[in-house]
């Protein structure tokens, strides 16, 4: 056979591309090392060469400059390895379903949850799952709005459990609401915003303000009173002065600063009690923030009984934080927000 022919029987078949090869040069592209990479996947050098070589021969592309300090991806090795971590993910996801569809109990069930509904909801939830079934593989990650959108679009997760007014607009996703929430202003015991009858906004932005990053849909939450508040232009959401990754490094900071912040009534009750907390009434608010939480995923999947299962629990998780806030609301002498 000549090698014209050849040559096109090869690419009228499409290539073979190995899953493992492609993993093999992510790993190499993190480590720019060709032992260190080795080492990371646990194989010899010299088979991690043989295998990057093959898949550069494959692609009819280099994908390495090589020297003897350490390897870096070319300008079109770059491209390659951004698609080849797309495959990897989608083909790990693919491997995840498959195994949940089998039995129902394998492969690993993968959510991202909001910093604020995860404390709230998921992590009980979570507990009551295991509890109900120990040989479930979970993977929980708490993220700030704006990365827990990007693990959900990059499927990096099987569902989302996050504030959806913002996307109930994605005609890519599907929504399903939890309920609303509302929420409450607070700052540590002794704050010398407590010693004011009643703060003006201007007050409020002496201090600095700590919470996880929002989405711009719910800036209105602290415009007024954050001076050092700012739009994220890499993330598209809102960054306050002092931006942390979860609801608990937020309190944290409260107690031992004149931070204030802002959380649901059920992540402070404890902290009231003990009288390391205190409540901070804003008057011209005229009604605290609430949110509407939700589920959400892409229209391409079908979630399987393993998500709907843990669905069923978070949201009677929301169910009981909804009662808990109405009973809090009633000893303020504040209403809850409709729909709650």
């Amino acid at each position: 056979m000549d090698d014209a022919k050849q040559h096109r029987e090869r690419y009228s078949s499409g290539m073979n591309l190995d899953l493992k090869s492609l993993r093999y040069a992510v790993v190499l592209a993190r480590h720019r090392h060709f032992g260190q990479a080795a080492a990371a996947l646990a194989i010899s050098q010299p088979t991690l060469s043989r295998n990057i070589a093959a898949l550069e021969r494959e692609l009819g592309i280099r994908l390495f400059e090589r020297s003897n300090r350490d390897v870096v991806a070319t300008p079109a090795g770059e491209d390659a390895l951004r698609m080849a971590e797309e495959l990897l993910l989608r083909a790990e996801a693919l491997s995840n379903r498959l195994e949940l569809v089998r039995d129902g109990r394998g492969g690993r069930l993968r959510v991202v949850a909001g910093a604020y509904i995860d404390d709230i909801a998921v992590q009980p939830a979570a507990i009551d799952l295991i509890n109900a079934n120990p040989s479930m593989r979970l993977e929980i990650l708490e993220r700030e709005w704006t990365a827990a959108l990007s693990s959900l679009m990059s499927d990096q997760v099987d569902f989302a459990v996050a504030d959806v007014l913002a996307l109930r607009d994605m005609p890519s996703l599907r929504v399903e609401s939890l309920g609303v929430l509302q929420g409450v202003y607070f700052c540590r015991t002794g704050h010398p915003l407590l010693a004011k009858a009643e703060p003006t906004p201007d007050d409020l932005r002496e201090y600095p303000f700590v919470m996880p990053g929002i989405s711009l849909s719910r800036m209105s939450f602290i415009a007024d009173i954050d001076s050092g508040m700012r739009i994220d232009e890499r993330g598209g959401g809102v960054l306050p002065s002092i931006a942390v990754s979860s609801f608990r490094s937020a309190s944290d900071i409260v107690a031992a600063t004149d931070a204030i912040s802002l959380g649901h009534p059920t992540q402070i009750a404890d902290g009231l009690a003990a009288g390391r907390f205190a409540l901070l009434d804003l008057p011209w608010m005229g009604k605290l923030p609430s949110v509407e939480m939700g589920v959400a995923w892409k229209r391409e999947r079908t979630l399987l009984p393993a998500a709907r299962a843990f669905i069923k629990l978070i949201r009677k998780h929301v169910r009981n934080a909804q009662a808990a806030e109405s009973r809090a609301a009633s000893r303020r002498g504040r209403r809850p927000p409709a729909g709650a």
